[in-house]
C-alpha cells in the first residue's frame, strides 16, 4: 500500500498529486491500494482513494498501513514513518511552483538523502521510477530505529543496582 502526504502547508502541491494519480493509472494499480493526503492542492485525482485533511488518528493508521510513504519535503511528515523503519520517498515542495515561500524542503530532502533516510526527488519525472525501484525491492535505506525498548532496559539495569545491597526497611 502507499500513503502520500502533502502536510497541512496552506500552498498547493498539484504538481505531486497529478503524477501520482497519473502514475496509478498508468500501472493499473488499485484504487484501494493508494491513498492521498491532498492538504490544500486544488487537483482532485480520478485514480486514487483520498481526503484533503486527515485526524492524527487517520495519519498514524496510513503511516502504519503503508508499504512506501510518498510526502513532501517537511521533516514533521517523516518523524513517524522513521520511527516505523517504513519506507520514504521525499518530494520537497518548490517555490517556482507555487508550492512553498522558498526552497529550504529542497536543502532538508537533500541532507536527509544524504543521511539515508530518504530517497530525495529532485524532479518530479524520477518519481515514478523510485516507486518501482522500491515495490522491486532495488532502493535500500537506512532506516531509523527506535531504541526506546534498549533504553529503557538499560535504565531499569541502572536504577535497580542503585539498590543492590540496600535493605527494605
Amino acid at each position: 500500500m502507499i500513503f502520500v502526504t502533502v502536510g497541512t502547508h496552506e500552498q498547493q502541491f498539484d504538481r505531486l498529486i497529478k503524477h501520482v494519480d497519473q502514475y496509478v493509472q498508468d500501472n493499473g494499480i488499485n484504487k484501494a491500494d493508494i491513498f492521498i493526503q491532498t492538504g490544500y492542492t486544488k487537483y482532485n485525482p480520478s485514480n486514487c482513494t483520498y481526503k484533503s485533511m486527515l485526524t492524527y488518528k487517520e495519519m498514524n493508521y496510513y503511516y502504519e498501513l503503508a508499504d512506501i510513504i510518498i510526502t513532501h519535503g517537511g521533516p514533521g511528515s517523516m518523524f513517524l514513518p522513521w520511527k516505523l523503519g517504513k519506507k520514504v520517498i521525499a518530494v520537497p515542495r518548490k517555490v517556482d511552483f507555487g508550492e512553498h515561500v522558498d526552497n529550504h524542503q529542497v536543502d532538508f530532502c537533500e541532507k536527509m538523502e544524504k543521511e539515508g533516510k530518504v530517497i530525495a526527488v529532485k524532479e518530479i519525472s524520477e518519481l515514478s521510477s523510485h516507486i518501482d525501484n522500491m515495490f522491486n525491492n532495488k532502493t535500500q535505506t537506512r532506516l531509523y530505529t527506535n531504541n526506546t525498548k534498549e533504553f529503557i532496559k538499560k535504565f531499569n539495569k541502572e536504577v535497580n543496582s542503585l539498590f543492590d545491597g540496600v535493605e527494605n526497611g
